[in-house]
């Protein structure tokens, strides 16, 4: 087969190469497309369709033209090879190189023949070296493709380099044949190398693409995964205090009561209420008693501490205190401390009978869980308590134990 032979299936195989990626990039979404590929493949197809059509000993204008595009697609397809090892290659360098490889084809008008032929293989050279070198050196997962193809690409770039020494040692005459020779092989050996090359790189390209696919589909999984967990934390907790809200207070609650019916111990309750909140929202308004709302909230969990309590908003300014496997003494202590740490807040209230500050109320009771009752006599209990302590003056703590 004769080097215009396989020029011409350089172009036609370049050429279809860049029909396959054009129907490839359409198909993908921007985000998926490889930049320069395609571009690559078509300069490198009419360049050496140039090369063809022109014949083997075409002028000056017509080499410098086929050059210039077989040059500028070779760069092209390293930025693609770039891409796709995770490189990005933007305008500030691939504008200045395009530039530099017209200048170069320009600038060889001033050589002679050989000479200029030694220039334009030494940067097909560079070009074809610089994509093996960053496919190789990247390949710490040890990917055969990867291999493949920076082993292809290198043993195009030893091509062009063994034809550069060639034609910058001044060899004897009868070894000129040997050259030709030399010249001859290369042709064919480009050709088959950079078939390998393109269908490794589509292989490589679509590693990519389904890397890219798994990626995304665990970012999405995990997205869903977040947003589940903080929509279930949205459910569970109070909009205004940060705390837990009804719902999920008498879910712990009924959960509580069934692992202590099972152990038989003992579980208390603390139901607060905020003395004279009325009075405070029309003294201060809407906004100052959402404030002092919050507030007590985080007393609440910062007092309920252990990992088993829970504090949580009962209703409006109402609040309470899941506390697991704690006794009548050790609640009564507690709800002492919140109501202590209540009236040390210091929040003005003027509207208060009971003092300047803002206090509350609280009921506190204690049941030994057992199969024949349920955890809404506790609850019933506490709040029985807590209207004692309403009715005993407010700003006080009413503790009791619900008989066996």
């Amino acid at each position: 087969m004769d080097t215009r032979t396989i020029i011409l299936l350089l172009a036609i195989g370049s050429f279809l190469f860049f029909l396959l990626l054009l129907l490839d990039q359409f198909r993908k979404a921007p985000a998926q497309r490889i930049p320069y590929w395609a571009g690559a493949k078509f300069l490198q197809a009419v360049g050496s369709l140039i090369l063809f059509v022109r014949g083997p000993t075409p002028e000056f204008a017509t080499i410098a033209s086929a050059n210039t595009l077989l040059l500028l697609g070779c760069a092209y397809e390293a930025w693609a090879v770039c891409y796709l090892v995770g490189y990005r290659v933007g305008r500030r360098v691939h504008v200045p190189v395009a530039l530099a490889i017209v200048a170069v084809c320009l600038a060889t008008f001033c050589l002679a023949p050989p000479n200029r032929a030694q220039v334009v293989f030494a940067v097909h050279t560079v070009f074809y070296a610089l994509p093996a070198v960053v496919l190789l050196r990247q390949n710490r997962a040890g990917s055969l493709l990867r291999w493949v193809l920076g082993a292809s690409y290198l043993l195009v770039s030893l091509l062009f380099l063994a034809q550069v020494l060639w034609l910058a040692v001044d060899v004897a005459q009868s070894w000129q044949r040997f050259g030709a020779i030399i010249y001859a092989v290369m042709v064919p050996s480009i050709y088959g190398i950079l078939i390998v090359s393109g269908f490794s790189m589509l292989l490589l390209a679509k590693d990519k693409s389904d890397s890219e696919l798994e990626a995304a589909q665990a970012s999405l999984r995990n997205k869903d995964e977040q947003y589940r967990r903080k929509l279930e934390r949205l459910n569970k907790t109070d909009d205004l205090t940060g705390i837990a809200n009804r719902r999920h207070f008498d879910a712990v609650l009924a959960r509580e009561y069934a692992r202590h019916t099972r152990s038989g111990e003992v579980l208390s309750l603390i139901l607060a209420d905020v003395d004279h909140f009325k009075a405070f929202n029309d003294c201060y308004g809407h906004v100052a008693g959402d404030e002092c709302l919050r507030r007590i909230g985080g007393l609440l969990a910062a007092n309920a501490s252990r990992a088993t309590d829970l504090a949580a908003r009962y209703g409006g300014e109402e609040f309470a205190c899941i506390l697991p496997m704690t006794d009548l003494n050790g609640a009564c202590a507690i709800a002492e401390q919140i109501r202590r740490a209540f009236e040390a807040l210091a929040i003005p209230h003027k509207g208060s009978s009971t003092a300047g500050v803002v206090t509350a109320s609280f009921g506190v009771a204690t049941m030994r869980c057992t199969k024949d009752r349920t955890f809404s006599e506790v609850v019933a209990a506490a709040d029985k308590l807590l209207y004692a302590a309403k009715s005993s003056g407010r700003n006080c703590v009413q503790c009791q134990a619900v008989k066996d």
